[in-house]
């Protein structure tokens, strides 16, 4: 599994080569970490990942992100079922606070967890017709709106209580031989946006630079923009 640019609809696929072992160890590693329309952290970034995929279309594993300065960390278990080109996928996104000790990993209440749990089905086309669509909602965990807000004059004081956003991202990507054009929207306010809208949308080109005559890298270029929030960043990234 690589997701080597977030912020583009990129889904697992399987190799073509018969794989010796269900266990796939790697590393990506990008100039900037933005995920779906938003930039995660402003530093290049090591994004090292592990699944295990046995067989008939389940896969389970563990996804990283941490960037060169050490101000950003983040560690995603996930498990999904893949079966006719579709996947679903259950997330647990958990982004730590690099100046403590104590990140309470283990704390799953849903008042005070650093957890946010996602549910996502994606569908990868056939090569005839190379398109990638993605639905993914946040059920449980940080994803927080406000819910209501009470200001007491006297004390100077404000005191807010908070409901679930259930986030909510859809995406839809085509294929051109090595060129990919995708488009990212949420329906309504939450963690990608204050309103419905355009969220995420640009290109991305891959290229495999060989190295040796039994190795190449895999190269991708990425320019993202973010309609809602007006901005734009050019990405590059490379896995191992």
């Amino acid at each position: 599994m690589m997701f080597l640019l977030p912020g583009v609809c990129t889904f697992a696929q399987d190799s073509t080569d018969q794989k010796k072992s269900p266990f796939d160890p790697g590393v990506g590693l990008v100039s900037r970490f933005v995920w779906r329309g938003a930039c995660l952290s402003k530093s290049p970034n090591i994004q090292p990942y592990f699944e295990y995929a046995p067989k008939f279309g389940l896969k389970a594993g563990a996804w990283g992100s941490y960037d060169f300065a050490g101000d950003y960390a983040e560690v995603d278990l996930y498990v999904g079922y893949g079966i006719s080109g579709f996947t679903l996928t259950a997330t647990d996104y958990f982004i730590m606070n690099e100046s403590v000790n104590n990140n309470h990993f283990f704390d799953y209440k849903n008042e005070t967890t650093g957890h946010t749990l996602e549910a996502s089905l994606g569908y990868e086309g056939p090569e005839k017709f190379p398109i990638k669509v993605l639905a993914a909602t946040m059920l449980y965990g940080c994803d927080k709106l406000v819910d209501v807000m009470t200001v007491d004059t006297v004390l100077n004081d404000t005191t807010c209580t908070y409901k679930s956003a259930y986030s909510t991202y859809f995406e839809v990507g085509y294929s051109i031989k090595n060129i990919s054009l995708f488009i990212g929207i949420t329906p309504a306010q939450g963690l990608y946006g204050n309103k419905a809208g355009l969220v995420n949308a640009g290109i991305s080109v891959e290229k495999e630079i060989k190295i040796t005559e039994h190795f190449s890298l895999p190269v991708q270029a990425a320019l993202i923009t973010n309609p809602q929030k007006q901005n734009i960043f050019l990405v590059v990234g490379m896995s191992f």
